[in-house]
């Protein structure tokens, strides 16, 4: 049947879920649901209001069952087209759930529904003295739905982390219209994270659980001017690099600033190229001066043009209105803004900068260049007329040069805007064909019949490669020889279907579990040297280098990893989750799929949204996945914070497979060959998966 008649038959029942009226089919309706604020556009065929939250899974029920496309949609405030109907069918608005259920100050949680603005989160937890971390530019009108499917950040994520380390538990529907409750803390894989920022293609969230904290006794905010950009990021290098975390680091140029001003007289000297906005916080108020005045030494070593500090609340909300305005500033320059969404390792920045400019100047382009500097997390700001055809194919070819030169630098293509469908192709430049197709088995294995919001973040046969695949891990120098033979070792498995029993230390290996048949894989000679990078705050480590070892490599340096003390090897403890706060410290990981296949997942920077969080998947996954050979860790300068005392759960491993464990299971080990005795159906007589 044709699709107007396709809706038309579902209509009646859509309404007895969701009421007669929010089931909407009108040209003018369908047109406000055919854009968002990235650049694409396509039409859906119906826009589903709900009015409340059990009537969601319901209505995906009936449109799984009829093979009709949906997407979630809230504030459509998303700049990378993630919330346009690409194949029609469905637009699920879920703006009217806007209820705050819960705050509970003893347990740190709000709980919310998806279309509270997050401004109007900040505000009702105010009079209980906390706040929400994480605060994108567009706080005042986007939704923590939408922060959760684009896992976006804001200035505060520096010091806080992004909206992934700030959930605590989602319920969520899945694409076949079933209800699920996960938490990272649940045993086994972590499931929950991999839903923030999945972009509506895995699920569809209708409560969260948000982690909340007290607002800090003590905050002090400044700006410092500079007469160049490449002083200003000495500023910021030397900031981060001597151990201090400011709440916020902040950058604009002088475009942004005389946009934001707009006309008014600039508070800076004349000549200012860059300013920083810093703000430190804490609960001791002697070591929050201290810092500041640590962080004045440093922006007046860096050359330093002017240093203020706001001197009551007002003149701080004047810098942050200055910071958190510049985007819509910039689009009263022309009619339209591309915002792209880059980040690259801290110390490249400058360089990332560097490229940016001559790229826009190649051009012939207007930007202001805000970013998040104390994280690499760059933000041009393009402004253009889309009525000039010509003038858009500059600004996409522009756009597509900032991010490549982005993953040139060791970056990587978006850190809080998400992919969608204007950076899909971008993702053809970051990823090799292995890791595409490990992100595509998630997808099947979570929505196997294409229906939730089809086409985005992944790319599609239109999306041509322009060039060769990034280099293999296999080539990769730092791959050690002990590496290369494990993987060497499990490919002739696979070829053979030999069974694997993963094994490091074995210090959480339970020999009983041991199924006849296997053999074991023994990772304990991946325990090389840890690859530090000082300037860049991160460090790799093999599998089987044991904590302790690690520790003290990283102490000799003079950084730390902000973890309690544990016993296992790294690679050991991140499978087994025994302290589920290592996700919080976790950038990257190398793997060996079942098939032998080598995978680079994450990377050296402290913000990244391309593709499925499979990183903090492997929490938890117990080998069973795949096989992790090395890690790389967010690590911390200056002393260690005391840590309380940590005593691993009894029940670690007490771990009964979800059905989506076992999708995952099939899709990624579908022969059943590592660690096989973790998805065995023990009620069927042992029978696999």
């Amino acid at each position: 049947m044709f699709k107007t008649e396709r809706i038309s038959a579902l209509k009646p029942e859509l309404e007895a879920i969701v009421g007669t009226g929010n089931v909407r089919t009108e040209e003018a309706e369908i047109l406000m649901y055919s854009y968002d604020a990235g650049m694409a556009r396509a039409r859906p065929e119906v826009v589903i209001n709900f009015t409340a939250a059990d009537q969601v899974a319901p209505v995906v029920k009936v449109l799984h069952r009829a093979g009709v496309p949906f997407l979630p949609r809230l504030a459509g405030t998303n700049l990378s087209g993630g919330t346009i109907p690409l194949k029609g069918g469905a637009v699920l608005n879920l703006s009217r759930l806007k209820k705050i259920r819960q705050i509970d100050t003893a347990a740190r949680l709000a709980l919310v529904e998806p279309g509270v603005v997050n401004l109007e989160l900040q505000k009702a937890l105010e009079p209980y003295g906390y706040f929400y971390a994480p605060d994108p530019a567009s706080q005042k009108v986007c939704t923590i739905g939408g922060n959760i499917g684009e896992n976006a950040g804001g200035p505060l994520c520096l010091k806080y982390g992004v909206t992934s380390d700030n959930v605590e538990k989602l319920e969520l529907v899945t694409p076949e219209g079933e209800v699920k409750t996960w938490s990272y803390r649940d045993p086994g894989p972590d499931l929950m994270s991999l839903m923030v920022g999945s972009e509506g293609t895995l699920c569809i969230v209708t409560h969260a659980w948000l982690k909340i904290l007290p607002i800090p006794r003590h905050i002090k905010t400044s700006s410092a001017a500079f007469k160049s950009m490449d002083d200003a990021m000495s500023a910021v290098t030397r900031i981060i690099g001597d151990g201090i975390v400011p709440r916020a680091l902040e950058a604009m140029d002088a475009v942004s600033l005389d946009a934001a001003l707009n006309g008014k007289e600039s508070p800076f000297p004349s000549g200012t190229e860059a300013v920083l906005i810093i703000e430190l916080d804490g609960a001791d108020a002697v070591k929050v001066k201290r810092e500041f005045e640590d962080v004045k030494k440093i922006c007046e070593h860096s050359k330093c043009a002017a240093f203020r500090v706001a001197a009551d609340e007002a003149e701080r909300d004047l810098l942050w209105s200055a910071r958190k305005g510049a985007y819509p500033a910039m689009a009263r320059l022309a009619p339209d803004v591309l915002v792209e969404d880059g980040v690259v390792p801290r110390p490249r920045l400058p360089e990332a900068l560097r490229q940016t400019r001559e790229i826009l100047s190649k051009y012939k382009l207007t930007a202001g260049l805000l970013f998040h500097a104390g994280d690499g997390n760059l933000h041009p700001n393009i402004v253009f007329d889309r009525r000039d055809i010509q003038e858009v194919k500059r600004v996409k070819k522009a756009g597509y040069e900032i991010l490549k030169s982005c993953i040139g630098l060791g970056g990587t293509i978006s850190g809080e805007h998400g992919i969608g469908v204007e950076k899909r192709v971008a993702m053809n430049w970051l990823y090799g064909r292995a890791e595409l197709d490990f992100f595509r088995k998630i997808k099947d294995a979570f929505d196997p019949a294409g229906l939730a919001n089809p086409d985005k973040i992944l790319p599609v046969a239109s999306d041509a490669r322009a060039e060769g695949p990034p280099e293999g891990l296999a080539e990769r120098a730092s791959l050690s020889p002990e590496a290369r033979t494990v993987v060497d070792e499990l490919r002739l498995r696979a070829r053979s279907g030999a069974r694997t029993a993963v094994t490091g230390l074995g210090t959480r290996l339970k020999a009983d579990k041991l199924m006849e048949g296997t053999k074991p894989l023994d990772l304990k000679s991946l325990r090389g040297r840890a690859v530090i990078d000082r300037e860049n705050l991160t460090a790799r480590a093999e599998a089987g280098l044991p904590l302790e070892e690690f520790r003290a490599q990283l102490k000799d340096a003079g950084l730390n990893l902000e973890l309690p003390d544990l016993k296992g090897s790294v690679g050991g403890l991140i499978a087994s989750k025994v302290f589920p706060g290592i996700r919080d410290v976790l950038l990257g990981l190398e793997i060996v799929t079942a098939d032998g296949e080598l995978l680079e997942l994450g990377g050296r920077t402290v913000k990244n949204v391309a593709g499925y969080d499979a990183v903090k998947l492997f929490c938890g996954s117990m080998g069973a996945y795949g096989v992790i050979i090395a890690a790389t860790f967010a690590l911390t300068a200056g002393a260690r914070r005391q840590h309380a005392a940590f005593e691993e759960p009894a029940g670690w491993d007490a771990f009964e497979p979800d059905e989506y464990h076992r999708r995952l299971k099939r899709a990624l080990d579908p022969g059943n060959l590592l660690n096989p005795w973790l998805y065995r159906e023990p009620a069927a007589g042992g029978k696999d998966l």
